[in-house]
């Protein structure tokens, strides 16, 4: 209905580049390059600056990038609004989510979403919480799933659930057989860090710091699924929520452990939405489902953790 080239001028405003545009939307680069040139030309004015590292949006082109934005937001909602007149829910909702979240609790949840409602599918990105606000806030994503911590007055939280950050070790740790631990005796051993998390690397820091103890970070990393083989054979202490853990601490591989005296106990991650923006009944029906699906995964955790 509406003519490819918003999607395309959308993309490559989001990539800054022509080529990672193509590459996304499965199209040639010269098709995607033609109809930008298109635009321009029906507006009369550039709407990319183009440098040798990349295109930036010209002020013309910001102007250009929120009338498109808003116009396919509309369109997603006339769809939804045709698909509930059939009595279905029908959409694309996009998730920004942290990264520990698409290793047991997304997978799970768009599954059995998508098996009550097969005419919903999901475009889900990982990313830091801050860049998570960013996507909402600029309608490149519907939801975001992520800590509760400066967020942007545009946007607001939906749902919440507790989920304190915790020191996670190999059950054959020295510290495994304590019911909680300090950020200094957490200091006196190997520490296993994730890069790209201000929460926790910046939040670690900054209080072992203040405890005039700076721990050997052994292994730094963006990815969360790299630390996992690195905690199991005892290598290190590492700081994470339990979310992406729920396995490995039912099987006993990992004990989780509260830190004491840490203001990171009172953490929360949550479901949040931009304040303003209309949201499809499929976005509206994920939050829904999502909340109690979040709220019994916390649950669990619980559990066992007091086990």
């Amino acid at each position: 209905m509406h003519a490819s080239i918003l999607k395309y001028f959308i993309e490559v405003a989001r990539s800054g580049s022509i080529r990672k545009a193509s590459e996304e939307l499965h199209v040639a680069t010269s098709a995607v390059s033609r109809q930008i040139r298109k635009l321009e030309d029906e507006l009369g004015t550039p709407l990319f600056e183009r440098f040798s590292d990349g295109l930036r949006l010209t002020a013309a082109g910001k102007v250009v990038l929120k009338h498109a934005k808003e116009t396919m937001q509309h369109y997603e909602i006339m769809k939804s609004d045709l698909g509930d007149l059939q009595g279905k829910r029908t959409g694309r909702v996009h998730i920004a989510c942290l990264d520990s979240l698409t290793v047991q609790f997304l997978p799970e949840f768009v599954v059995g979403f998508h098996q009550k409602n097969p005419a919903v599918d999901f475009r889900i990105r990982a990313d830091n919480f801050n860049n998570i606000f960013h996507f909402v806030a600029d309608g490149d994503c519907d939801i975001g799933v992520t800590f509760d911590l400066a967020r942007p007055h545009d946007i607001k939280l939906v749902y919440g659930v507790r989920m304190p950050l915790m020191a996670i070790v190999a059950r054959h740790h020295p510290l495994a057989r304590q019911k909680s631990v300090t950020l200094q005796e957490c200091a006196q051993f190997k520490l296993l860090l994730q890069l790209d998390n201000e929460v926790m690397s910046s939040m670690i820091a900054v209080e072992l710091a203040a405890l005039d103890r700076v721990g050997r970070t052994f292994v730094a990393t963006n990815n969360q699924m790299m630390l996992k083989p690195l905690i199991l054979s005892g290598a290190g202490v590492a700081f994470f929520t339990p979310l992406g853990l729920l396995k490995e601490l039912n099987a006993g591989e990992v004990v989780a452990l509260p830190i004491a005296g840490s203001r990171l106990q009172n953490m929360e991650v949550g479901i949040v939405a931009p304040r303003q923006r209309q949201l499809t009944h499929a976005t509206e029906a994920v939050i829904e489902a999502m909340s109690t699906d979040l709220e019994k995964f916390a649950e669990q955790i619980t559990e066992v953790i007091r086990q």
